[in-house]
C-alpha cells in the first residue's frame, strides 16, 4: 500500500510541474497581435472600427479601423497607434457608449467630424 501512496504522489508532482510549463509557455509577449504596423492618423473616411483589448496573446490593445477605400469601391483595414489622438478620441468615445457595439456609428460620426 504504502507503494501505491508513492506512485499516486510522483504522478501528482509531475503532473503539477506539466501543467506550470504549459501555463508558463502560453503567454508570449507581443504574439498573436493583430496589428504589425500602425498610424496616428488616417486621412480616408472610417467607417466602423474594432477595439481588440490586451490578452494573453497580445500585451495592448489595438484599435483596427475600416476605412472607406472609393477608388477602389471596398474597404481595407488599418491598425491606429494607441498613442495618436486620433485613437484616444475612439478608445474615449468607446468607453463613453460602455463598449456598446450598437452605439460604435457615433464615434464614427464623430471621427467624420473632425476630418
Amino acid at each position: 500500500m504504502p507503494l501505491a501512496a508513492k506512485h499516486c504522489t510522483l504522478l501528482l508532482v509531475l503532473w503539477v510541474a506539466v501543467c506550470a510549463q504549459l501555463h508558463t509557455a502560453t503567454f508570449v509577449p507581443g504574439m498573436g497581435c493583430r496589428c504589425d504596423t500602425t498610424s496616428k492618423f488616417i486621412r480616408d473616411t472610417i467607417v466602423d472600427f474594432n477595439v481588440s483589448e490586451r490578452g494573453p496573446g497580445c500585451d495592448h490593445a489595438e484599435l483596427i479601423v475600416t476605412v472607406a477605400n472609393p477608388g477602389a469601391g471596398g474597404t481595407t483595414l488599418a491598425c491606429l497607434s494607441p498613442e495618436g489622438k486620433l485613437a484616444k478620441a475612439f478608445l474615449k468615445c468607446w468607453d463613453r457608449i460602455h463598449r456598446d457595439e450598437s452605439q460604435k456609428k457615433i464615434c464614427v460620426n464623430k471621427s467624420k467630424k473632425r476630418e
